[in-house]
């Protein structure tokens, strides 16, 4: 019998930044408070992160964020850490997680983003259904020189196959892996795609997409193919290339 050697998540988290996370507190199904946000900034710091952007949900009728709120948090939050004195260089810049939803396209004519570097910026489908007009909207954004990165393609049920995930990287997309995606936290399809994905090298990024300090501590903990967690190695380094802007 043939064994497959395993290994934790974060043996190849050293000096890394996390463009997917929902650390800023009280904004939408993330950190219920500052003191989760400190709880789970510790464990960034544990696991050997260098940099954390936040980015919380911005998606029409929930949670009510735009950039005034979601960078009114980040200040507020920036300061609470400087007044108690850590993690204060931990966290980056502010950004959001965009749901392609009915009022993305307004946001993008508006020009009120939120990116993770200076044209990247991170979007997202609907879980049940994808957006009617993606063609649409991926063309108004690479029109205008923006680079959309699809969070966890692994997670939507309704797209399936290599040729259609092909299909979005043709279009345009870079794709972020959900690094929990690979210890089947999400269920057995998202591990499926997941693995499929990282192995024909369609991933450009890796994010933790923690809502609570629990998601960071199963990087510790949950071990996993040791060949896959290697794979993840340059995704990491291609967040840290996001920040040099």
């Amino acid at each position: 019998m043939w064994f497959t050697k395993k290994t934790t998540l974060d043996q190849v988290i050293d000096n890394v930044v996390d463009i997917h996370n929902h650390v800023l507190p009280s904004l939408d199904d993330g950190a219920a408070d500052l003191d989760v946000t400190l709880q789970m900034l510790d464990w960034y710091q544990k696991l050997g992160f260098k940099k954390v952007i936040p980015t919380p949900h911005t998606m029409l009728d929930y949670y009510g964020n735009d950039t005034q709120t979601i960078n009114d948090c980040f200040v507020h939050t920036r300061n609470a850490q400087k007044v108690a004195g850590t993690y204060d260089s931990l966290l980056s810049h502010a950004a959001s997680e965009y749901m392609m939803d009915d009022g993305f396209e307004r946001l993008i004519d508006e020009n009120k983003l939120l990116f993770l570097s200076k044209k990247n910026l991170l979007v997202e489908f609907s879980y049940f259904q994808k957006p009617h007009n993606t063609h649409d909207l991926v063309f108004k954004m690479r029109s205008t020189e923006i680079i959309p990165i699809l969070a966890h393609p692994e997670r939507y049920r309704y797209i399936n196959g290599l040729s259609s995930f092909e299909k979005l990287k043709d279009m345009g997309f870079d794709f972020q892996l959900n690094i929990l995606s690979l210890t089947g936290h999400y269920g057995k399809d998202a591990f499926a795609k997941a693995k499929l994905l990282l192995q024909h090298g369609l991933y450009d990024f890796c994010g933790t997409d923690a809502h609570r300090p629990e998601h960071l501590e199963l990087l510790a903990t949950q071990k996993v193919d040791e060949k896959l967690v290697i794979l993840t190695e340059v995704l990491w380094k291609n967040n840290n290339e996001l920040i040099k802007f």
